[in-house]
């Protein structure tokens, strides 16, 4: 029997997500849930999760962010930021992902990148939540190997065990960071969107030289997110059914074999309230909401909803163990 870990990634930012991630967990589905700290809202969001999960056994992680919603730091950011170079105010956002720049003054840079990042993690310490790992939003932090040391020394200050940045199926994984190398065309120079191709091909030499390596699960299996959403995908509720369906299929095959008995793998899962009827009505949540979340907007919850659909019709107890982070 596999030894793995289900995430829910992205909690605490739109409610169709939310609802979607606490039904799930509800239903014995989900062992881990990856919550932004920087959102709005953010105590009242995490109650309500652990008020109607109560009596479930899962952990809170803590989804770091440079991609969604607001710094919480109060500190310059730079080019992080929207609209600024080094004019970050209060009350601006995060860019998107693909939107990022690097700064020439990296040590400037990097130094503001820790002080956010340990900000976030005390959020959850400030409302006496207990969190169990980080993670980060979109992979950002594994971009560029100074950041990605920046995310371990976070985890290390904080004990904390963390995502792997070894993702299965690589095919899955090289197909996303060569679509963010190239959106990023017109705002990173070609250093460095060299860097980030050579960071992630050089991803387990890195981890193996790195001194005092947080622990982690040997990987990350992202085999049932997707399909890659586009805005044009507007699935029809037929059409969800069958993506489900697949992702069902591929998630059993995959647990099938029986995987070395001291690996622990982490899952991560997409989702969102499975109700067809209200789909319009959830893209209305991203357009008029001041989260400025940037993860998947309105035209891509039709695949959250399939990924949803297929893991609460999927029966994991004769195929897996669920794994404690603080166990690894």
């Amino acid at each position: 029997m596999n030894k793995v870990i289900f995430t829910a990634d992205d909690y605490g930012a739109i409610p169709a997500i939310d609802e979607g991630i606490i039904k799930a967990v509800n239903a014995g589905k989900i062992n881990s849930v990856a919550s932004f700290s920087n959102h709005e809202k953010f105590e009242y969001k995490i109650k309500e999760l652990q008020d109607r999960c109560a009596g479930k056994t899962f952990e809170i992680g803590c989804h770091l962010t440079i991609s969604s919603g607001k710094p919480v730091s109060g500190r310059k950011i730079g080019l992080l930021t929207r609209r600024g170079t080094f004019s970050f105010r209060k009350g601006k956002y995060f860019k998107k992902y693909t939107q990022m720049r690097r700064s020439r003054h990296s040590d400037r840079e990097l130094d503001d990148l820790h002080y956010e990042l340990s900000k976030q993690v005390e959020q959850f310490n400030k409302y006496n939540i207990p969190i169990s790992n980080l993670s980060c939003h979109h992979n950002t932090l594994f971009f560029f190997e100074d950041f990605h040391d920046v995310f371990f020394k976070v985890a290390n200050e904080n004990n904390l065990t963390v995502r792997s940045p070894i993702n299965i199926p690589k095919a899955m994984n090289d197909l996303y960071i060569s679509m963010v190398v190239l959106r990023m065309f017109d705002n990173m120079s070609k250093e460095n969107r060299q860097a980030i191709l050579a960071h992630s091909r050089s991803m387990r030499s890195f981890l193996a030289n790195y001194n005092s390596l947080p622990k982690m699960p040997i990987a990350l299996n992202t085999v049932h997110y997707g399909p890659l959403a586009l805005p044009t995908n507007n699935l029809n509720n037929k059409e969800i059914d069958s993506f489900a369906d697949e992702k069902n299929l591929s998630l059993r095959e995959e647990l099938s074999v029986d995987a070395p008995e001291d690996e622990i793998m982490e899952y991560v899962f997409h989702l969102i309230d499975d109700n067809y009827s209200k789909l319009d009505e959830y893209c209305d949540q991203t357009k008029f909401s001041k989260s400025k979340y940037t993860g998947i907007d309105s035209g891509y919850f039709d695949s959250r909803m399939s990924e949803q659909r297929a893991l609460l019709n999927f029966d994991l107890s004769s195929l897996v163990s669920f794994h404690s982070w603080n166990n690894l």
